[in-house]
């Protein structure tokens, strides 16, 4: 009997973490919507905080919330809501981005990761998956 074998294209899981993309430019917004996709996992998305708030009320599944720091059409900027979302669900991981502003002492909640924009693709997966392992 000869085997073949037969090469199969790579699934994707069937459970796929949800992360909750924030971000007021919405070229920008997409560009990380569309990594995080082809990246396997499932994506919602607010154009501020003030919506992300709305959708994590509405969306207990969230696991991750990647967001931006400055975005004027909010009530509150991203370390705003990283805290309210660190002191409201532990189990939520949190990554804040930004290319003007640093967090000062005491900016970033416990758990939650900075990084510089612009964000490379790469990078942004390697600090939602080490989230996903320490929730």
């Amino acid at each position: 009997m000869i085997a073949i074998r037969i090469d199969m294209p790579e699934r994707k899981p069937d459970i796929r973490a949800l992360v909750l993309v924030v971000e007021d430019e919405a070229l920008v917004r997409m560009m990380l919507v569309d990594v995080l996709d082809d990246a396997g996992f499932k994506v919602m998305e607010a154009a501020h905080a003030d919506e992300a708030l709305h959708i994590l009320a509405a969306a207990p599944d969230v696991q991750v919330v990647v967001t931006d720091v400055e975005m004027p059409r909010g009530s509150i900027n991203g370390f705003e809501l990283a805290r309210r979302v660190r002191d409201d669900r532990q189990d939520i991981g949190v990554v804040i981005a930004s290319g003007r502003v640093a967090p000062a002492p005491g900016d970033l909640p416990e758990g939650a990761y900075f990084v510089e924009k612009p964000v490379r693709p790469e990078r942004l997966l390697e600090l939602i998956r080490a989230l996903l392992r320490e929730g």
